[in-house]
């Protein structure tokens, strides 16, 4: 049986539409080596080529991939016509609205506000998906999530988007570390040392590296990746490396003495607070009172 999932054809089209890899990368806001990844995923679960690749030049389907290519565009047109149905049910079933958050925001920045809005709107039923930047862009595209928030400092195209705020990023290392007790550390001498940090092929790690070298720090040499602060937070308090981590994430372990806040010297080192939702769809009103209550109510982190 095959294994070829929805995104899977969703790339494919995407790269013979686009017209190369890169393209379709910009497209999904995810990393080019990824496109090549699900390509090559689907080549293998059929067991032949789906295009020519040629260096410098548009890749070519196959007779193969041009078989793939219109099963792809039937099952995604499928899957539309089953998301428009759900949408529609639950509109007609009582005011709803689905809330895709990257799970820093939701755990750290905006639980106070979301908790807020269930509080003050008893009529409407929020549902909150939680999970990566990635997850938080398909669910609004796919339409499976009205609205959703993330950390960044670049729009996403196809979305609407605004900035409803700004975060401080700091950081931190072991209190054993070399620089734990320095003071207006420079970015040159930062990026001596080892850090801890997302996988860098994702979109967050890659937001995080473009911030550090804008401060300064580039190069980085990464010794460990976690996806979750937890991993991230031991790996760092046992001396593995130093990480850049949201504030408001890092506050508690840094007031315990668990880990300790560099006194850095560059640049503020921010990430924007953005909200989004798809520009192919109307907003409904249970959507509209969302994003309007977390644009008022939402504070920065002092």
């Amino acid at each position: 049986m095959f294994n070829v999932t929805l995104r899977r054809m969703e790339v494919l089209v995407a790269v013979v539409e686009e017209g190369s890899f890169a393209a379709a990368a910009d497209r999904f806001g995810i990393a080019q080596p990824s496109v090549s990844a699900h390509i090559m995923a689907i080549e293998k679960e059929i067991g032949g080529q789906v295009f020519v690749r040629r260096r410098g030049r548009k890749p070519l389907l196959t007779e193969i991939g041009r078989s793939v290519l219109q099963h792809a565009r039937e099952l995604l047109a499928e899957a539309d016509d089953l998301r428009a149905e759900v949408i529609k049910i639950r509109g007609e079933t009582g005011q709803q609205v689905v809330l895709s958050c990257q799970r820093s925001l939701a755990n750290y920045v905006l639980k106070k506000e979301i908790t807020d809005f269930a509080l003050a709107r008893p009529d409407i039923q929020l549902v909150l998906r939680i999970g990566k930047q990635e997850d938080v862009f398909s669910e609004v595209r796919d339409g499976l999530a009205d609205v959703g928030c993330f950390l960044g400092n670049e729009d996403i195209r196809g979305m609407h988007a605004e900035i409803i705020g700004r975060e401080k990023l700091v950081l931190i290392a072991s209190p054993n570390h070399a620089l734990a007790c320095r003071s207006r550390i420079r970015p040159q001498d930062i990026a001596r040392y080892d850090f801890v940090g997302p996988p860098p092929s994702s979109q967050f790690g890659r937001g995080v590296s473009k911030l550090l070298a804008n401060a300064g720090i580039a190069h980085v040499k990464v010794a460990a990746q976690a996806t979750e602060y937890m991993f991230l937070r031991e790996f760092v308090a046992a001396g593995v490396g130093i990480a850049c981590s949201l504030e408001r994430s890092v506050a508690v372990d840094i007031e315990r003495g668990l880990l300790a806040k560099l006194d850095f010297a560059g640049d503020d080192l921010t990430f924007d607070v953005r909200q989004i939702a798809s520009l192919r769809r109307p907003l409904s009103k249970p959507a509209a009172d969302l994003m309007d209550y977390l644009r008022t109510n939402h504070k920065a982190f002092a």
